[in-house]
């Protein structure tokens, strides 16, 4: 293109024939590029490009691409573009993709996809429903002729419930609130606002809410199965793919695939499968059937974790690919797997194959999980002690960026946990010392923050120098449930130290909610402004980034919140390549419902539903992150295996170094990959917060 002004168009649109023969999921890779005022692509590599799944029925279909935030003012080039990555059951296959009639075009009126405001004439609510016993509320455009809503019974065409809109801001952007967390009885209703478009609600019973977003999870981490034919979307695959140590050969095929890619992540898949377990054992009486396939998935997942060990402390951990291999062994097509003695991956393994088998109801599985949950800590505490801290090797390992804190969050959890499995007191001593330990690494005198001190938050290590963040794995929960479990194995004196920790922790994230208010989103946390000093801790959490992230870091915190001298809070992570936080709001989720159970702490509980709800539309955008879960929802990057429902995205982005939500109609990697950790992050979710008491005893 000659430098084109496509500014005054906010649509472009064409048409595609797709006539493919074997392909896994017809998909098109549309992506521009612009030389004005901002360039496309960016540096990342992440804005500019757009993924369309596409209908292979050999018949012409219309696509309209939303380009209102795309940088256009000077396009140079657009290409349209579809990668052989391998052919179903290793047929013959054929790409053949016809593009046409392609057309610039205007809309007059479209969604907005940045800030904290929605958009004119709609109204922010859970698609999923609302807990019968918990809050409740509407968010609106503050452009409205009246500063009143009402809640309509659909069955009767009865008010049953009106209130005023109260205003609040969000950074400096007016949002309207409706709280209607009074009304309690389960059914179905229609909110209506004077200018907006009624929308559609349900109130649903604690124990029922997330019971249809838990099956559309299962379904989609089914999808992802790898190793075994998915019906409709893969035959047998990557018996190709293997790991070699010692003279032993093992197939790094099973569990399941990471995410739009095909890669595999042994910690990620022992954690879904201690995800699905754990939702078995919530469901297991209202709900056998249903807990029965938890049960199934859940060992799928297992039989890799422990086929995978070498049982010398060495075990495959990760296999980067994103082509489907041929299964034949001795081609070029092969991928050779990674291989560790890790010992915070075996201290994790450890704690995942304990607490599985404290779960699980399989008798002969308990006693090999157990088996293999004392070995491997044995592993860990053995190359601890060689090489304490040591970092994994490669970058794409998914535990790379672990501190001390994490540690010793990580070997206190194990421990605590191996002591109920085992009653070896020895585990017991051990999982108090990392506690301990674990202390001193905690803000535990208080921070003055515009005259409020702040305690409870985690540090990387002992100096206080740098806050313990997460912006894409995360494994905040860890803090969480080392906290519960050494307050359930402790007693006396000790129990009342870990219990004022727990408290000074779930007291700061409660704190940060207010950053965020009224939105259910939990700030990121608090940053100081010289954290990129700390190369070594810097450059192992953000990755594939440059030395002018260090300059970046600075402009993303002053679009934060200053609290203090050097202080800022972030809503969203400082970030740079990997955005979206769902991973990083499922992870604190779970450690706050850990938190609240253990504390009896009904805020934190309702802290960690509001994650939940935020994923399901009570964001600005008002869309559902979940494939399929409610009725305004995007199609996901997933060029892989295709779009499934119950695919959770890695979330909710920022633009550049700004601290607001943004998710554009553009669909790609990270922001809208769709992501195995957070399925089951989310399973996770739900099953603790059922494991608490009823609502309504706690009202």
């Amino acid at each position: 293109m000659n430098r084109l002004n496509w500014t005054g168009y906010n649509r472009i649109v064409f048409t595609i024939r797709s006539n493919d023969v074997n392909v896994i999921n017809s998909n098109v890779i549309v992506a521009f590029h612009n030389d004005g005022a901002v360039k496309i692509p960016d540096k990342y590599m992440r804005d500019g490009f757009h993924s369309i799944n596409l209908i292979n029925d050999h018949k012409p279909h219309q696509y309209h691409l939303d380009i209102s935030d795309l940088p256009r003012d000077t396009i140079t080039e657009i290409s349209f573009s579809s990668a052989a990555n391998g052919s179903y059951m290793n047929m013959p296959g054929n790409i053949d993709i016809e593009i046409s009639d392609i057309t610039l075009a205007i809309v007059q009126s479209s969604s907005k996809n940045v800030g904290w405001e929605p958009t004119d004439g709609m109204i922010v609510a859970s698609q999923l429903g609302y807990d019968q016993y918990g809050r409740k509320s509407i968010l609106v455009n503050g452009n409205i002729p009246e500063m009143s809503f009402k809640v309509v019974d659909k069955s009767t065409d009865h008010v049953v419930f009106d209130a005023d809109l109260i205003k609040q801001n969000v950074d400096g952007q007016s949002v309207l609130v409706g709280d209607f967390s009074k009304l309690s009885q389960p059914g179905k209703y229609e909110v209506r606002v004077s200018g907006c478009s009624p929308e559609a609600i349900e109130i649903i019973r604690s124990d029922q809410l997330w019971s249809n977003s838990a099956l559309d999870s299962l379904n989609f981490i089914y999808s992802q199965r790898c190793g075994s034919p998915v019906p409709g979307v893969h035959g047998t695959c990557h018996t190709d793919v293997y790991a070699e140590h010692n003279g032993m050969t093992v197939p790094f095929n099973g569990g399941w695939h990471d995410a739009g890619d095909l890669s595999q992540q042994s910690v990620q898949t022992g954690e879904v499968a201690l995800s699905l377990l754990e939702a078995a054992s919530t469901y297991r009486e209202e709900q056998p059937a249903f807990a029965a396939r938890l049960d199934e998935e859940a060992e799928w997942g297992l039989d890799f974790i422990l086929k995978t060990r070498f049982g010398d402390g060495y075990r495959a951990t990760s296999a980067g690919t994103s082509r489907w291999t041929d299964n034949q062994i001795g081609n070029f097509d092969d991928v050779r797997a990674r291989t560790h003695n890790s010992a915070y991956d075996n201290f994790l393994f450890a704690g995942i194959e304990g607490k599985a088998a404290l779960v699980t109801n399989n008798t002969q599985l308990k006693r090999v999980l157990t088996q293999a949950a004392t070995s491997d800590f044995e592993f860990a505490g053995a190359a601890f002690m060689e090489h304490p801290y040591k970092r994994e090797p490669i970058m794409w390992e998914h535990t790379y960026n672990t501190s001390k804190a994490s540690y010793a969050a990580t070997i206190a959890w194990t421990a605590a946990v191996l002591f109920q499995l085992t009653h070896d007191d020895e585990y017991r001593f051990k999982a108090i010392s990392a506690g301990k330990r674990l202390l001193t690494y905690q803000e535990r005198d208080g921070i003055d923050v515009n005259g409020t001190v702040v305690k409870g938050v985690f540090y990387r290590d002992e100096t206080h120098t740098v806050f313990q963040h997460f912006n894409h794995q995360s494994r905040e929960h860890l803090f969480g449930f080392a906290l519960a479990e050494l307050i359930n194995i402790s007693s006396d004196d000790e129990q009342q130290l870990f219990k004022e920790s727990a408290r000074m922790y779930g007291d700061y994230l409660l704190w940060l909610q207010q950053y965020t208010d009224p939105y259910p989103m939990i700030s990121s946390g608090l940053y100081f402004d010289d954290e990129q000093k700390d190369t070594d801790s810097f450059y192992i959490q953000h990755l594939l980034t440059d030395s002018t992230a260090e300059s970046e870091y600075g402009q993303q915190l002053q679009n934060g919140i200053k609290v203090a001298d050097h202080l800022y809070v972030k809503r969203f992570p400082v970030w740079f390549s990997f955005r979206g936080n769902n991973g990083v709001l499922l992870s604190t989720a779970l450690g706050a419902a850990t938190l609240g159970n253990v504390l009896h702490d009904a805020q934190l509980r309702q802290l960690a539903e509001n994650q939940l709800y935020w994923i399901a539309g009570e964001n600005p955008f008002g869309k559902s992150l979940m494939l399929g879960l409610g009725h305004k929802f995007d199609d996901l990057y997933a060029v892989s295996s295709g779009p499934q429902v119950g695919a959770l995205p890695v979330g909710i982005e920022t633009r550049g170094d700004e601290d607001a939500p943004y998710w554009p109609q553009f669909n790609n990697a990270t922001y809208k990959e769709v992501w195995i950790s957070n399925s089951g992050r989310w399973l996770s979710v739900i099953a603790t917060l059922l494991k608490s008491s009823s609502k309504e005893e706690q009202q």
